[in-house]
């Protein structure tokens, strides 16, 4: 947006479209059969075996949709594994980022140094879970060079993880026959099957950590506490998001899975009935109903759809998020943020008008409309309202028009609610219950990055540090130079020394252990820092909002509704 025009692709992440050689084939065995991949050579000389589209479950298609993951078939054939396989289908077209998507799309992708280890355990292991909202995203924008470049050059095996998403991972009717969180079964039945299999590949079973983005961040979360998962890993990083942000685990599914099938001719009450429904209906015509009858951004509409985690019965044992990390196992765990999560968000719609023109009423009308509305907040809406008005909008407010404080204040405040401080909550409690955690904030973009937004905004905004992990390039006008360079190899650094330790302290990272006292944090910009307390009077302001109205605006419930795990209301 260097001309200030809007023309930043939000979240249509792309894939670099290099070729790569795949002529020089590798192979491994699996528990189900043999597979075989392919050599792979990156540009600075490191080698990795790639093996891409293996299955780690049966095809969840016909009888099998709307099931938990059924273990695959075994194979007698020696099985290529040298292409990525489809797509999970998202909930609305408009989040379409891969042509060629399926029901068909439970397969991993392992990517491992080339030379056998030297440790006779094995290499350690990092497992990442996409994002996407729980309703899209994929893992084949992931790529396998960069992986390369960046952690098979540091010793680590990298797998990388689909699941179901939207309907297809998320549907429930609210019974016990039905009660929801496939995709969270789909991404267990992916770390049992890395579990039990990564040792022929050269792994490490007994060393493996868990790595999550977004929606992915609130899922190895999750899996970190669920008693179905959390016994297959050693260690979890947290990268934007925590299951306790509004969006994790409060999506009205059941109310949403009735909807669709309403829409889409079932007259029936009865779950058994509407899921044999849904069962026999073509997924083009799904993707269609959810795209033209729902609308996928506003939580105020009553057909707003979003899916997601469910606090069931069956895969949360009937807990909360709070009880749940009361009981379970004190892994290590890295927390993140960017520092302007926000500014992508608040970016989506915005014309060179707007930008230009840009005011506290704007801020005034999401908190009245959206944020705060009386149709969520009630009774407490007014007076809820006004404390909100007040701290972004008001405070320090300039004496004439200036576009760039309330961009970078709206920013602030839908960062806040989408994502920093329920992860300042959570970090806050696993600290005071034993959990070893460790804290950084991603402030860093580039020249390139602030020019093609034209600088409407400061810090980092959501996502941005995918493409210095991955061969996806999140945002096209990115392009990196030599502090770009130092941040990704700060960044492969740190989550290395993670895996191999459980401690992300180097000689080079000067990375504290977080405490509820010093809040300490890792500040990662071209030369590392390390800061405490950050946003110290954010946190306050919304401690004591949350405190004073029985409306819990970062919950998006209020106190009687958060007696309730379920979000059926």
């Amino acid at each position: 947006m260097a001309d200030g025009s809007s023309d930043v692709t939000i979240g249509k992440a792309t894939t670099a479209s290099k070729s790569f050689d795949k002529s020089h084939p590798v192979s491994a065995k699996t528990q189900y059969g043999s597979i075989e991949g392919f050599v792979h050579t990156a540009d600075d000389g490191t080698k990795s075996n790639v093996f891409l589209g293996i299955p780690f479950a049966t095809p969840p298609v016909g009888e099998l949709r709307f099931e938990r993951p059924v273990p695959p078939q075994n194979w007698n054939e020696t099985l290529q594994c040298k292409e990525f396989r489809n797509s999970c289908i998202p909930y609305v077209k408009h989040w379409i980022q891969n042509p060629t998507f399926s029901e068909d799309c439970l397969y991993v992708n392992i990517i491992a140094p080339a030379k056998p280890s030297s440790d006779p355990k094995g290499y350690p292991v990092l497992v990442y879970i996409h994002g996407g909202g729980f309703g899209f995203g994929d893992v084949i924008k992931c790529g396998f060079d960069k992986i390369t470049k960046n952690y098979a050059s540091r010793e680590l095996i990298t797998v990388t993880v689909p699941y179901r998403v939207g309907l297809y991972g998320f549907m429930s009717l609210g019974t016990a026959e039905d009660p929801g969180n496939l995709g969270l079964w789909d991404q267990t039945a992916a770390l049992k099957f890395v579990k039990n299999n990564i040792k022929n590949f050269g792994g490490n079973d007994e060393n493996i950590t868990i790595w999550g983005q977004s929606a992915g961040s609130a899922s190895v979360d999750l899996m970190a506490m669920s008693p179905h998962s959390r016994d297959y890993f050693h260690k979890v990083i947290q990268a934007s998001g925590s299951a306790l942000d509004e969006w994790a685990s409060t999506a009205p599914v059941v109310k949403i899975t009735k909807q669709i099938a309403k829409f889409m001719g079932c007259e029936s009450e009865e779950p058994k009935e509407i899921k044999a429904f849904l069962k026999k209906q073509k997924w083009e015509d799904i993707l269609e109903i959810s795209s033209t009858k729902f609308d996928p951004n506003d939580k105020t509409k009553d057909n707003y759809i979003g899916f997601g985690p469910r606090l069931d019965d069956e895969f949360f044992d009937g807990k909360t998020v709070e009880q749940l990390i009361e009981e379970s196992p004190k892994k290590p765990t890295i927390m993140g943020l960017m520092t302007l999560e926000g500014g992508i968000f608040l970016a989506i719609g915005l014309t060179p008008d707007d930008l230009k023109t840009y005011s506290g009423k704007n801020i005034s009308n999401a908190i009245k409309y959206r944020y705060a509305a009386e149709s969520r907040a009630g009774k407490d809406a007014p007076a809820l309202q006004k404390d909100l008005i007040e701290y972004f909008v008001n405070r320090d407010a300039p004496t004439s028009p200036n576009p760039q404080f309330y961009l970078q204040r709206h920013g602030e405040l839908a960062s806040d609610l989408m994502f920093n401080q329920e992860v300042f909550k959570e970090a806050d409690l696993k600290t005071k219950l034993g959990w070893p955690v460790y804290f950084y904030f991603w402030n860093h973009m580039s020249k390139a990055m602030y020019a093609a937004t034209g600088n409407i905004t400061k810090g980092a905004w959501h996502s941005y540090e995918l493409s210095y992990s991955f061969d996806q390039q999140t945002y096209p006008q990115d392009v990196k130079g030599p502090d770009e360079m130092k941040v990704q190899n700060y960044f492969a650094d740190i989550f290395a020394q993670f895996a191999k330790t459980g401690n992300p302290k180097s000689d080079t990272i000067p990375f504290p252990l977080y405490t509820v006292e010093k809040q300490e944090a890792l500040w990662i910009d071209p030369e590392l820092s390390v800061r405490s307390k950050v946003w110290e009077d954010r946190r306050r302001f919304w401690d004591n909002v949350t405190e004073k109205y029985d409306y819990n605006v970062l919950r998006g419930r209020t106190r009687e509704q958060m007696k309730n795990r379920y979000t059926d209301f």
